[in-house]
């Protein structure tokens, strides 16, 4: 499979031409279906608001497809293959020139990439941020091009929710004065008047229904491009991307899964201690919190189980020191790590570290000068020197236990020629 450039490299996807279609429909039926339907002081300004939604969404598109969002290593060892100058679509001409952000290997493309850049398989090479492969733009979504895509839906949501606004507006007055005409002789109202005359046609009732048809269709888009952009907005919130959160929800329901079945397991072991004790009232709300859906809800606040879980937590919030303030420490695992070993955050934190010849030593961590614990290099050096640590004791157990199995080998070998030497 050959590396695709950009979302205008063949061949093309189905949705990517059926956004080169839609796009000019909608703005084409605003155009012969709304805007002549509209009185004059709301139709000049309505379709230009439409418009102008439109070309930034044609503009923002164009431009998220046409840059290249290849990782910058892979551009430049690309570019050095073929004798050509380093860099790509976006400029980015030698980010990394000096050689000191993380990197990883990509199997597929064979050279080191950013750490944050992943290999994409349909377009056959590695995005540095890669966020996602959209198949409505035919491209990858990466660093280089990702607010181009984030301004593009945006636009395209503002273009459908103003068309969507218009139609509504126009398919419910025109029913309405319908409904007025039938019940009165006489002219119904502007919008049935102006449908009725639309280019001379007599076709009020039909241009009425396209305009029902495409309200629809703007519903549905604004739908689904409310949540897409609301989506965008929390990511770039929070500062991860897609792919990020989706591996992060994965990650997150594996481990609801596991916590799921460790319940049941001891809900099963719960259920039989109780049988065993001739607690009956106890098993049956064991029981009834166990089952699905309706136990899991009705019967949640009195599950014996999730109780005592609650209860396990609260202790251990309780008990839990205090994280250091004005001290540097970056996040609560950090703190979690270094409290552990040391007594809290008191002014002077103890924690062990490994001198030579494996003997223990406690070092002090003074006090920063605003004696709110202990500095944050301190902490962190303690923290390096007892994983550090942990690192040599691991090494230190599993070379006494393969230690271990080579002499009880030797001993069985010896034993078994014994034994053959006797007979």
């Amino acid at each position: 499979m050959s590396m695709r450039t950009n979302g205008f490299q063949r061949p093309f996807n189905p949705m990517q031409i059926g956004t080169w279609l839609l796009l000019p429909t909608l703005l084409l039926q605003f155009v012969f279906f709304a805007t002549p339907i509209l009185p004059l002081a709301a139709s000049i300004p309505c379709t230009i608001c439409v418009f102008v939604c439109g070309g930034l969404t044609a503009c923002f598109s164009y431009m998220c497809c046409k840059i290249d969002p290849i990782d910058a290593r892979l551009c430049r060892h690309l570019a050095e293959q073929n004798g050509e100058t380093a860099g790509n679509d976006n400029g980015d001409v030698g980010r990394d020139s000096n050689g000191n952000d993380s990197t990883k290997f990509c199997w597929v493309c064979g050279i080191d990439v950013h750490e944050q850049s992943m290999h994409c398989k349909f377009c056959n090479k590695c995005v540095e941020n890669f966020d996602h492969h959209c198949h409505w733009l035919n491209t990858c979504i990466g660093r280089a091009n990702y607010n181009y895509f984030f301004w593009a839906v945006g636009s395209t949501l503002s273009m459908v929710t103003v068309r969507g606004g218009v139609l509504a507006g126009l398919v419910v007055s025109y029913f309405v004065q319908y409904a007025n005409s039938r019940k009165e002789s006489g002219s119904g109202g502007g919008t049935l008047d102006r449908s009725d005359d639309w280019f001379g046609a007599d076709a009020g009732m039909a241009v009425a229904i396209v305009n029902c048809a495409f309200l629809a269709v703007d519903a549905v888009c604004i739908v689904l491009l409310v949540q897409l952009f609301s989506f965008h907005i929390q990511l770039r919130r929070e500062g991860i991307t897609t792919y990020t959160f989706i591996v992060r929800d994965g990650q997150r329901k594996r481990d609801a899964g596991r916590a799921k079945m460790e319940l049941e397991r001891r809900r099963i072991s719960a259920v039989e201690q109780a049988e065993r004790e001739g607690k009956t009232i106890e098993q049956w709300r064991l029981r009834a919190a166990g089952c699905y859906p309706v136990g899991e809800v009705l019967c949640r606040p009195c599950d014996p189980l999730r109780r005592e879980n609650r209860d396990n937590q609260s202790q251990n919030i309780q008990q839990r020191p205090p994280r250091p303030v004005g001290n540097g420490v970056e996040n609560d695992e950090e703190f979690d790590i270094i409290a552990g070993n040391g007594n809290g955050c008191a002014p002077e934190c103890e924690t062990k570290v490994d001198m030579e010849e494996g003997e223990m030593d406690i070092v002090k961590l003074k006090p920063d000068q605003n004696g709110n614990g202990a500095s944050a290099s301190a902490l962190r050096d303690a923290m390096e020197r007892r994983k550090q640590y942990q690192e040599e004791e691991e090494e230190a157990s599993d070379s006494q236990a393969v230690e271990f199995v080579q002499a009880t080998s030797e001993e069985k070998d010896k034993s078994v020629m014994e034994k053959e030497e006797e007979e």
